[in-house]
């Protein structure tokens, strides 16, 4: 017997749901973004209470430089290591290392002041201040 019409008889079983992985990914990231988020929203200063102007030129800001950036940027956030510049001046202290050197000098010895109890090497990785 040559069955033609399979219509009637074939009735496909749908697959298991099975979790999608790329969005258990995004989810992580989107957390993770939202605390980075927060992190950057409630940014503070130890080295200025002016968060108005330039702290070098005193012209009207426009950025926020955390003084440690890469994988030290969230804790600059967290510790305060933070100034406000204009982007004249944000973008001469990002092309210059000499500038950046003396900033991570500078934000380390107002760290070591504010937080006695912390160790700048343990969270940081590095001292700025020996050679």
């Amino acid at each position: 017997m040559v069955v033609k019409d399979l219509s009637n008889s074939f009735n496909p079983v749908p697959k298991p749901l099975q979790k999608n992985k790329t969005a258990e990914k995004s989810a992580k990231i989107k957390k993770k973004s939202s605390k980075l988020a927060k992190l950057e929203k409630d940014r503070f200063s130890i080295l200025t209470k002016n968060f108005e102007h330039c702290y070098i030129c005193k012209a009207k800001r426009q950025d926020l430089h955390e003084i440690f950036g890469g994988r030290n940027r969230q804790a600059s956030m967290r510790y305060g290591l933070v100034i406000p510049l204009c982007r004249k001046c944000h973008s001469l202290i990002e092309n210059n290392e000499t500038l950046k050197q003396k900033w991570h000098k500078v934000a380390q010895k107002e760290f070591e002041k504010h937080y006695k109890s912390e160790n700048f090497m343990q969270i940081f990785g590095k001292s700025y201040l020996r050679k």
